[in-house]
């Protein structure tokens, strides 16, 4: 893959990471997150701003 393919993909994981991460936190207050055992889980968060800072 030429450096031309590799960069396309960056804008897409810059912003799909944080709309994850941001989608766990608003899962962890809702009711409905509240009940879902994966959605309290701080690994989620974690998982999510380390594959944030890879793509940087």
């Amino acid at each position: 893959m030429n450096n031309h393919q590799e960069s396309s993909f960056h804008p897409i994981g810059d912003f799909l990471n944080p709309a994850l991460a941001l989608l766990g936190l608003g899962l962890r207050k809702s009711p409905i997150g509240q009940k879902l055992s994966f959605a309290n889980h701080p690994y989620l968060c974690k998982v999510l701003l380390k594959n944030n800072e890879k793509l940087i």
